[in-house]
C-alpha cells in the first residue's frame, strides 16, 4: 500500500482553517512573535510527514503545544544561566467595533486562569475541539479536562459578574 504525501491544496486547507486558531494557543504560552514561528514550525513538520496525519488539527495543536513547552524549557534554562530573553506580552485578539465583548478583557480573564484551565478553554472554545481532542492533546484524562474546563468557566464567570457590577451610592 502506497502512502500518500500532503499536497499542496490540502495544506492550505489546513492552514486558512487552523492558523490563527493555532496562533491564538501559542500565544497562551509564547509572544506573538514565538507563538507565529511556533505554528510555522507545526506546519513545516506537517509538510514533512510522509502521510497525512489521520486528524490533522489535533496534530497541529499537539505539535504546536510541544514546541510551545519546549520554548518555555528553552528560555528557563537560559535564565537560569543569567541570559534574558525578552517574554513580550501582545493582544491575543484583534479588537473590533462589532465585538459583543472586549478583547482585552477577554485576555484578561483568560490570562487570570491557570495555564492548564486557559490550555483547555483555548482549545475548547477556539481550537473547536471535543473535550475527548482535548484530553489527547494535553495528554491529560477526560475527567482531567472536564474537570480543569468546568472550573474555568467557574472562574471566568465568577470575574466576569465582577467587572460587570455597578456599585450604588
Amino acid at each position: 500500500m502506497a502512502m500518500r504525501s500532503i499536497d499542496s491544496e490540502q495544506l492550505s486547507e489546513w492552514f486558512d482553517a487552523y492558523s490563527d486558531r493555532l496562533t491564538l494557543y501559542a500565544r497562551t504560552w509564547l509572544g506573538d512573535d514565538a507563538a507565529q514561528d511556533v505554528v510555522q514550525v507545526a506546519f513545516t513538520r506537517l509538510i514533512s510527514l510522509a502521510a497525512p496525519p489521520t486528524d490533522a488539527r489535533s496534530w497541529l495543536f499537539r505539535t504546536v503545544r510541544n514546541e510551545a513547552i519546549t520554548r518555555l524549557r528553552r528560555r528557563a534554562r537560559h535564565r537560569r544561566h543569567g541570559k534574558r530573553l525578552s517574554a513580550e506580552q501582545t493582544a491575543w485578539f484583534d479588537s473590533r467595533s462589532d465585538d459583543l465583548i472586549d478583547a482585552q478583557m477577554a485576555q484578561e480573564v483568560l490570562m487570570a486562569l491557570e495555564q492548564p484551565q486557559r490550555e483547555v478553554v483555548v482549545l475548547r472554545i477556539w481550537g473547536q475541539m471535543s473535550l475527548k481532542e482535548v484530553a489527547e492533546v494535553v495528554g491529560a484524562s477526560l475527567t482531567t479536562v472536564h474537570s480543569r474546563y468546568k472550573a474555568a468557566l467557574a472562574a471566568i464567570r465568577k470575574r466576569m459578574e465582577r467587572s460587570c457590577r455597578t456599585t450604588t451610592n
